[in-house]
């Protein structure tokens, strides 16, 4: 089951009740005019027993009434600011915390009596002074996000005036109550109830936290985390900031290489290719000595270990920021990065945008890490960083995933999704949450041969070499890498723990990945568990942002980065990212660009995995059976064997219809194209992974023993369980028809159906095909094999098979275009995908096929009642379906 949500790109988070007034009450709601009440007063009068809060702007509180009126100084008018929107802290049932909404240019702009919350609309521009320029700054518009009545006569002295910024900040800015009703969830946005929490104000920025209530007439069931289901609270962070001014000279991008992005359309030159001019996001970073070959960093950027981060692993996030030392020296830069401890006693405050950040937070059940940064939106530049890491990615390894028995949590976690744009969609990261799963697997079976406790010296090895790697991901990541999901292919997968290789070029060529914990086969040597250092992409990678280049321009510093990104046809260096590894909620296109595998051949990393599941299936009774030991474990670790059936069911099937795909230019070494087709045989092995270990009758099979034993927490927990949940014994069959589901889905998706009809074409002649009519026969035969053997079916293959006849029917009667739903649009069909009229009539082929064969069976006196009364129903919905005829769209 996919996740949407993510990390990357959050800002730092403050407790609510460490900073409120002590008599602080949510405000009344203001109310808007056009004619403020307090108009023909003075600015003193107007502030008086207020409490001045001074910075970038200055705040005035009232602790008794908690009003907040703003400052704005006449020089703040009409000035470039950023402002960072962050869902400060969710209602952790609905949507998590941690969510970057929006990162903006804005301008503040007096409008008669009011002042406008203005986003600037810095996306198309043009040399300023050229004629095309007056057109750009006419015809194109700006957004106004909020609107707030001026409280006061200007200050005689300086000519500040306040405002109510209430209107600006106390909104439902990501439109939690459109998600929610579009959800049929009846959730409205409470003005009145909604108020200013913590406010702070420093030198370069502002810190404006709001906390907006959300109320229900209903009563739904809801988790503890919603006391009661009729009200909800949602905290959100304005981070307001002055533009760095450092004589900075942007990076252009190239796509050959993984960086996040400042992009706009220059209309200067209309002759060029493109509009679009892309500039690499990057620290700016310089050498003391530009004209030495390596050089100290003349302004590092230094990371403060906050004082919340358990003093056990202080030393581990230390590591994991400083392993990007070694790609800076590469480039030529020594000492890049610092990191410092932040006293106990120390009197800063980690909100302040001077300091870079590494928090500990606490977020019951979610165990994400974030790795946040704030860009100049004119040039890419990037100056501040604050990383954020649940104290629950420790607890990772004895956490009970109840999102793999209760897919209500999915589908929960996508609503937070919504919350983004996409602008921001290529911020998304869940790594550190999904890495718990990885290492709670990884940990468990180790345990089995190991025999050590979470708290031994091997567990703690274990889980900071985890640690470790998550850390080096979250800070790549504000040093402006994206993910590469490719950088698991780098070796063979029999290689893989050669330390030696390992420790040189990286268990994988990057730790940008989401690397799964690297388990040798038992009886096999064991390599490291996890990247210990960067891979040889991290170093190329940083290598064409940070390498100092002499020129005069940004478009100077062209011909020496094309030579550093023309690097990326060396097969160690493979890049692909998100959008490579999913197509919307659909697979993506290139096989070998997944999360969570490990070598260049993912069909034979999933058939390792699973025998490593089974290993572990078969040692449960024996190895968690300690006379007092609670059955809970047992239920945990089942879960756990799942687990890398459900990544197969998902990685697999891509090779089928696939292509692999590559990044080069025309002219890069080697001379290969951007597509290549997977070859016959590759997708025939993968159909027959899917045929075994899949949908075999003989896949799932489980010792009665154990399945008694996989009881239920039985105390009390904030979620309620022991009330909420129908069933206390474990939903074994929903379980594996959501695995097999995820396969019949990714086989049958209209872009792989789409995409197998092209595919032919990308075939020299003469070289074997594999073609929809193969795959359409092969999972026939696969799914419905008892029909022709005259064998009982069994329950889990009886499950199958409805889920295949919904498919199969599905394409024969529904209409011709399918939505697609992509993972920021949610409920609304972001482009229509027509399913293919050959998909249609192999349907149909496969129906009259099967009710050719099925309906001797049905009076089969040699198979059991059950069996004959599944095929009697099954040949009622294939005639029915039959008959319904086929409308044929166009």
């Amino acid at each position: 089951m996919r996740k949407f949500v993510a990390c990357l790109a959050l800002l730092s988070s403050i407790a609510l009740t460490s900073f409120l007034p002590a008599q602080a009450k949510p405000a009344t709601a203001p109310v808007k005019k056009d004619t403020p009440a307090e108009e023909g007063k003075s600015f003193e009068t107007v502030i008086k027993g207020y409490k001045a809060i001074p910075g970038l702007f200055t705040f005035y509180r009232n602790a008794e009434t908690n009003k907040v009126l703003m400052e704005i100084k006449p020089d703040q008018l009409d000035k470039i600011y950023l402002s960072n929107v962050t869902l400060e802290a969710g209602d952790g049932y609905y949507f998590d915390s941690g969510a970057m909404l929006d990162n903006f240019p804005f301008i503040l702009k007096k409008v008669g009596k009011r002042v406008q919350f203005i986003h600037k609309n810095v996306y198309y521009r043009a040399q300023e002074g050229s004629p095309i320029a007056r057109a750009v700054g006419r015809d194109l518009t700006n957004s106004i996000v909020g609107s707030a009545a001026i409280e006061s006569k200007p200050n005689p002295k300086t000519k500040s005036i306040l405002i109510d910024p209430a209107d600006l900040f106390i909104q439902d800015y990501s439109g939690v109550t459109q998600v929610l009703n579009t959800a049929k969830i009846d959730y409205k946005f409470d003005r009145q109830e909604s108020y200013f929490g913590p406010i702070k104000s420093f030198p370069l920025n502002s810190e404006i936290e709001t906390v907006l209530h959300f109320k229900n007439s209903g009563r739904e069931a809801t988790e503890f985390r919603i006391p009661d289901s009729r009200s909800m609270q949602h905290r959100y962070r304005y981070s307001l900031s002055t533009l760095p001014e450092t004589g900075y000279r942007p990076r252009l991008a190239d796509d050959r290489v993984g960086q996040f992005l400042t992009l706009y359309q220059d209309y200067t030159n209309q002759t060029k290719d493109t509009a679009y001019v892309r500039y690499v996001n990057r620290w700016n970073l310089e050498k003391t000595d530009p004209n030495a070959a390596l050089s100290p960093a003349k302004q590092p950027i230094v990371f403060w270990l906050e004082n919340t981060i358990p003093e056990e692993y202080r030393e581990t996030v230390t590591q994991g920021v400083l392993v990007w030392n070694k790609a800076f020296e590469k480039a030529g830069i020594k000492d890049a990065i610092v990191v410092k401890q932040q006293p106990d006693t120390s009197d800063w405050d980690p909100a302040d945008v001077r300091y870079n950040t590494i928090r500990w937070i606490v977020n019951p059940g979610g165990g994400y890490a974030v790795g946040p940064s704030r860009t100049n939106p004119f040039t890419g530049e990037i100056y501040d960083a604050d990383i954020r890491f649940s104290a629950d990615f420790v607890r990772a390894v004895a956490r009970d995933f109840e999102e793999e028995v209760n897919p209500v949590t999915a589908v929960r976690r996508n609503f937070t999704a919504l919350l983004g744009n996409r602008r921001m969609a290529q911020y998304l990261c869940d790594y550190s949450e999904q890495a718990m799963r990885e290492t709670s697997f990884g940990w468990n079976l180790v345990n089995t041969r190991v025999g050590s406790k979470v708290d031994s010296p091997e567990g703690q090895a274990f889980i900071k070499a985890a640690l470790l790697e998550v850390v080096a991901h979250e800070v790549g990541h504000t040093l402006g890498l994206r993910h590469n999901f490719k950088a698991s292919t780098i070796h063979a997968l029999t290689d893989v723990h050669d330390r030696a290789l390992t420790l040189k070029e990286g268990v994988s060529a990057s730790v940008m990945d989401y690397n799964p914990v690297n388990l040798a086969p038992d009886g096999k040597p064991q390599g490291e568990f996890y990247n210990s250092s960067l891979g040889l992409y991290d170093y190329w990678a940083i290598a064409y942002a940070y390498t100092p280049i002499t020129a005069s321009s940004a478009e100077g510093e062209l011909p020496e980065l094309q030579k550093i990104a023309s690097l990326g046809s060396q097969e160690k260096l493979a890049y692909g990212t998100d959008e490579d590894a999913d197509a919307g909620n659909y697979p993506g296109v290139d096989p070998t660009t997944n999360r969570f595998d490990l070598g260049n051949d993912p069909i034979a990393f999933a058939e390792e995995r699973v025998g490593l599941a089974q290993e572990l299936l078969g040692k449960i009774e024996s190895e968690f059976s300690t006379p007092g030991a609670r059955y809970q474990k047992m239920r945990l670790v089942f879960g756990n064997v799942l687990y890398p059936y459900r990544a197969a069911a998902a990685n697999v099937p891509k090779f089928v219809g696939g292509l692999y795909t590559r990044r080069d230019r025309i002219g890069d070494p080697g001379n290969r194209t951007p597509f290549e087709p997977v070859s016959a045989a590759k997708q025939q092995q993968a159909m027959d992974f899917l045929k075994q270990h899949i949908f075999g009758a003989q896949a799932f099979q489980f010792p009665p023993s154990l399945i008694n034993k996989l009881t239920p927490e039985r105390f009390e927990d904030f979620d309620f369980a022991l009330y909420s949940s129908p069933r206390q014994d474990y939903p074994v069959h929903t379980q594996v028809l959501n695995i097999q589901k995820t396969a019949l889905n990714n086989l049958y998706s209209p872009v792989i159906l789409s995409r197998m009809v092209d595919l032919p074409l990308h075939y020299r002649a003469g070289e074997p095909t594999f073609t929809m009519t193969d795959m359409f026969r092969e999972t026939r035969l696969a799914v419905w094999s008892e029909v022709t053997q005259n064998t009982k079916v069994n329950s889990f293959r009886r499950n199958l098979q409805r889920a295949h006849l919904d498919k199969v029917i599905g394409l024969v009667v529904q209409p011709t275009m399918s939505p697609v739903f992509t993972a920021y649009s949610g409920t609304e069909p972001a482009s229509m995908i027509p399913t293919p009229e050959d998909a249609r009539t192999l349907a149909r082929a496969d129906l009259v096929a099967l009710q050719k064969i099925m309906a001797p069976q049905v009076n089969n006196g040699g198979l059991d009642e059950l069996t004959r009364a599944h095929y009697d129903e099954s040949l009622a919905r294939i005639k029915a379906a039959l008959e319904a005829g086929i409308q044929r769209g166009g």
